[in-house]
């Protein structure tokens, strides 16, 4: 499917490229009810420990960035950072765990500081806002050590066009705004990643929540993606189904799993939030929760308790 066509489905969106999410809500009524049964449903973990990429953070565009906040603290036991605004006008509130991984939740707070033209980021989030706000991105880091420039000189054999933006703070590379792949980015590590919550800085959360586990992405081009994971010594675990009938490719890299959607099957449009569902790590007391988040595009948070002690 072109790029045109699957802006003319636009419009079928909702009714169609998000059907699945549409099950969760009427079974949850968008409550975050727990729900053992269908965490049982998911698919098991597929790691490769000797890829030189592992799960970063995910940005998640929200519409009210307040009161979805306010939500997952006091509905589902999430610790949520106090939000802070940057230069371009985004405000921007973090979940972090222990092991590094984090969840970001954005939104666009206003003109930036500079009063200078939106950017392409900015109008990136102001569009999935506008649609209802989901997952943003996937951002990937490197493991062991490997830095940013590592992972380009390998990226660039196989996607030319990746490639490294940003002050040297916080440098991350990235496809072009109309690159079928543009969902996926990579950061340098967190220094703190790994370290026990004390040291990385992350809060402990009273649900008990550790690190990001899964996400699932959809993809234009999932193949692609697909071969491009693989390059970094990630594992291909094939096919896997979501607890809410999704269907996707397992990719296994260190520690998670990156769930490839084929988005041109659930005609979903190239400009829609690709991160679909979550799934995050508990401890051994955390109780299984599944999560649909209506004012964030009606993402799926998977809380899956752990038998881990550390």
């Amino acid at each position: 499917m072109t790029r045109p066509e699957a802006g003319r489905r636009r419009g079928h969106r909702r009714a169609a490229g998000s059907a699945w999410r549409a099950l969760g809500v009427s079974a949850l009524a968008l409550a975050g009810t727990a729900s053992p049964a269908l965490a049982q449903e998911a698919p098991g973990a597929c790691v490769a420990p000797g890829s030189s990429l592992r799960l970063d953070h995910v940005p998640v565009a929200v519409g009210d960035l307040g009161a979805l906040s306010q939500r997952l603290t006091d509905e589902f036991g999430f610790h949520v950072l106090e939000g802070r605004r940057d230069g371009n006008g985004l405000e921007t509130a973090a979940i972090a765990f222990g092991d590094g991984t984090r969840l970001e939740l954005r939104t666009v707070g206003g003109p930036g500081d500079s009063g200078t033209a939106a950017t392409s980021e900015v109008q990136r989030y102001t569009e999935l806002i506008a649609d209802g706000g989901g997952g943003a991105y996937l951002a990937l880091s490197g493991t062991d050590g490997t830095g940013l420039d590592q992972l380009l000189a390998v990226a660039r054999d196989i996607e030319p066009d990746f490639a490294a933006a940003g002050s040297d703070a916080a440098r991350r590379a990235a496809f072009p705004a109309d690159h079928p792949l543009q969902a996926v980015f990579f950061v340098d590590p967190d220094p703190g990643a790994r370290e026990p919550s004390t040291a990385s800085g992350a809060a402990e959360h009273p649900n008990g929540a550790r690190g990001l586990q899964a996400v699932w992405i959809m993809a234009e081009d999932p193949e692609r993606l697909t071969r491009f994971l693989l390059a970094f010594g990630a594992r291909d675990c094939g096919p896997s189904r979501h607890p809410e009938h999704l269907y996707g490719r397992a990719v296994g890299i260190r520690g998670g799993t990156a769930y490839i959607v084929d988005a041109r099957l659930w005609m979903a449009d190239p400009g829609s939030a690709p991160v679909v569902s979550l799934t995050v790590r508990g401890g051994p007391d955390s109780v299984s929760d599944n999560i649909v988040l209506g004012n964030a595009g009606g993402l799926w948070i998977e809380l899956r308790p752990s038998e881990e002690n550390g």
